[in-house]
């Protein structure tokens, strides 16, 4: 008994030692996208929340509500993603909030396909890897509506807008290569698009003082209330609990975490003198994984991208078979009845389908097309 509690005095102290100095060090910079109103990281939202009542005078609401949740009466509905997807009745419920008066903001660094079919717009997206190398970007000039210019990393303002048709769009900011950030009427209410959210983030409004620009977008929006839905970005968020504060501050997590361990560690050294050895039983190896890593190395020094995508088409008809008992035809009957067994869109099933066979009719394929092959199939998983 003198032992273990001798044991528990060295653990706790171990603890608290843990504890201090890890409240004391000095945190890393976090730059995860997150366009979170709590976060103060580059590239969290925070500032634009802090903000709000200067940008916003009829109010600023935060939710995780989906555009079939929302009610858009003369309201402005403000939405901030790296990837926004609208699609079925979120579509359906965007013109519903349009006829209604509502009007959208919607800053994405890339839009669905269903949706800029709908809108009928078109856009160029590069992906950046946003961290400290951003200071070392190269920068680009956006030019707003009253032409007045402003300067951010080229990886921040790279993406923009393609629109055959700009009669019907009003430009309110451009870079050299398209427009960034346009507007129009439709119905009763106004769409705005923006095709880089990230200068509305923590990082994009003290960049340069440029909040002035920030603002003159958003100053776009008609006065009414404001409802800021994170939902498109990061979901409803973690399930309501009574440990969810604990587990979102990081010195009380690891708290948590540690006690659970040395309760843990206490009991099994406690009961090795209570009970016999119990024999150890390994479970059976999966080596799928390690397989699939080894085939994929191989066929990556290899560079037979034929091979692996015919892998990859071969698995993939096989799981249609096991999982939607459908048998695989090249016709509309099929990819109308497969559309609607993996409520995947019609329109891309067919672009998948018609992928397939082009793999299948060329000796060989570039490292892109197999990547487009690997993202259109993704998705029905």
């Amino acid at each position: 008994m003198k032992k273990d509690r001798i044991f528990i005095y060295v653990f706790i102290g171990l603890f608290i030692a843990y504890v201090i100095l890890d409240f004391m060090a000095p945190k890393p910079i976090n730059w995860t996208v997150t366009y979170n109103v709590n976060d103060k990281n580059p590239f969290g939202a925070y500032i634009l929340n802090e903000r709000s009542t200067d940008l916003f005078e009829k109010g600023f609401e935060l939710s995780r509500l989906t555009l079939s949740e929302l009610s858009g009466a003369n309201e402005n509905i403000l939405i901030l993603a790296d990837q926004v997807s609208i699609n079925g009745t979120d579509l359906d419920n965007l013109w519903s909030i349009l006829e209604e008066g509502g009007n959208l903001f919607i800053a994405a660094a890339s839009f669905n396909e269903k949706l800029k079919d709908t809108l009928e717009f078109d856009s160029h997206f590069e992906y950046h890897f946003l961290n400290q190398s951003i200071f070392e970007a190269p920068e680009t000039t956006i030019t707003l509506f009253d032409s007045s210019e402003y300067t951010y990393p080229s990886s921040l303002v790279s993406n923009y807008f393609e629109i055959e048709d700009m009669e019907e769009w009003e430009v309110l900011a451009s870079i050299t290569e398209g427009p960034i950030a346009v507007t129009k009427e439709v119905k009763a209410g106004r769409l705005t698009l923006v095709s880089t959210p990230g200068i509305f983030t923590n990082f994009g409004l003290l960049f340069n003082n440029n909040y002035q620009a920030s603002a003159a977008l958003l100053s776009q929006l008609p006065t009414a209330n404001v409802n800021y839905t994170m939902f498109y970005h990061s979901g409803k968020g973690e399930p309501e609990t009574p440990l969810r504060y604990f587990l979102g501050v990081e010195p009380l997590r690891w708290s948590l975490y540690l006690g659970l361990f040395l309760i843990v560690l206490f009991l099994v050294i406690s009961s090795r003198r209570k009970q016999r050895a119990i024999p150890v039983i390994l479970p059976p190896q999966n080596t799928t994984i390690e397989y699939v890593k080894t085939l994929g190395a191989l066929f990556y020094r290899e560079r037979n991208h034929k091979n692996a995508a015919m892998k990859l088409v071969n698995h993939f008809l096989m799981q249609i078979k096991e999982k939607y008992y459908v048998r695989v035809e090249f016709t509309e009957k099929f990819y109308q009845l497969f559309s609607y067994k993996s409520n995947v869109d019609r329109e891309h099933v067919i672009k998948t389908f018609e992928l397939i066979q082009v793999v299948k009719s060329q000796p060989q394929i570039e490292e892109k097309v197999l990547i487009d092959l690997s993202r259109k199939i993704e998705l029905f998983k």
